[in-house]
Parts: structure tokens; C-alpha cells; sequence
């Protein structure tokens, strides 16, 4: 099969595109993809990715190659994949183009960014003063108010809450309220 003139294997490969002859006559202008690889850089392609673009370029010419108008089979290869380079070059260009006019300057900013990033120095500093309250919270608390509090932190239910203590749930939710009262006033402070 390598012995054959390219027209042959075209014809064979218009026969049928899983063809044998395809890969062999791939193989045949692959130093035309060597010497574009070595000339051009595209961002993020490897050589599986060079390999594949050429395949599909290779595919498309041997569908619109005509031996009619006289122009060289390789040549007309050569050119097609040529401008599939500067296409692919020209779109990632493009991507850094677009990037960079998307990106946005933290300090000319600065108060956008502030009040909608997260500090999370901000967030340590709120949970300690909520842990600093919540260990305060019970000398401010009555008997009954801290029992219940300290059974909702545990995660009992306000039903399991006024069985187990033997309160009422309008004793209990009232307790919880005013629980709740005082520890906001102690975040506050």
C-alpha cells in the first residue's frame, strides 16, 4: 500500500473513510506537521492535540481535493493546516484578550471587594466573641433559663425539653425567648 500514488489512496480513502489507506497517507505528509509544530506555538496543545487537529484538517482536504485544478495534493494540505495554526493561534489570543479585560482591580475597588469578600480573620473574630458570650451567657441566666438553654445546645427538642424538665411549653418557650434576649444583648455589648 505504500508503494501507491496518493491519487490512489485518495480514491481509496473516498471509498471508504476507515480505509487503511488513510493512516498511511497521513503518515506519508506527517513532516508537515512536524515542521508547523516546530515553527508555531499554541497555547495548551500538546502533541496528541497537534496529531488530532491534523487528522481532522487531512480529513476535510481529502474530501475537497480535486486532482483537476492541477495543484499538488501536499501542498494543498500544507496550506489547509497552515491556516487551521493561525486560526487556533488567532482563538487563543483571543481567550487572553478577553481575560485580561475581565479582570478587575482589587484596589480601584476597594469598597466593592470589602463588602462583598469574606474576611475570614472576621469571621474567627465574630465566632470567638459568640463563644466568649455563650460562656458568660449562664451568670445571667435563671435557673430555669439556663437548664433549658443548655439542654437546647445539646439539640433536645422544646417538646423533649418540657417533658424532661416537667415545664410547660409556654414555660419553655418563654425561657427560650428570654434566653435569646439576653444572649443578643451580650453580642451587642
Amino acid at each position: 500500500m505504500t508503494e501507491q500514488t496518493d491519487e490512489q489512496l485518495l480514491a481509496q480513502i473516498r471509498e471508504s473513510q476507515d480505509s487503511p489507506a488513510l493512516r498511511v497517507l497521513f503518515e506519508r505528509y506527517r513532516p508537515v506537521l512536524y515542521k508547523l509544530q516546530s515553527r508555531y506555538f499554541i497555547p495548551g496543545y500538546d502533541r496528541d492535540d497537534w496529531d488530532q487537529e491534523a487528522l481532522l484538517v487531512f480529513c476535510r482536504v481529502v474530501q475537497r481535493f480535486e486532482v483537476s485544478r492541477g495543484k499538488s495534493f501536499g501542498g494543498f494540505y500544507r496550506q489547509a493546516l497552515r491556516f487551521r495554526v493561525y486560526d487556533l493561534i488567532r482563538r487563543s489570543q483571543t481567550k487572553k484578550r478577553l481575560e485580561g479585560q475581565r479582570a478587575v482591580s482589587l484596589e480601584a475597588n476597594r469598597t466593592y471587594v470589602s463588602e462583598t469578600v469574606g474576611d475570614s480573620r472576621w469571621h474567627l473574630r465574630e465566632a470567638l466573641e459568640v463563644q466568649e458570650a455563650v460562656a458568660t451567657l449562664p451568670r445571667r441566666l435563671s435557673p430555669v433559663e439556663h437548664a433549658v438553654f443548655g439542654d437546647l445546645l445539646r439539640g433536645h427538642s422544646l417538646q423533649h425539653i418540657s417533658h424532661g424538665r416537667q415545664l410547660t411549653m409556654p414555660q419553655v418557650t418563654g425561657a427560650v425567648h428570654r434566653s435569646r434576649v439576653k444572649l443578643r444583648e451580650l453580642l451587642a455589648e
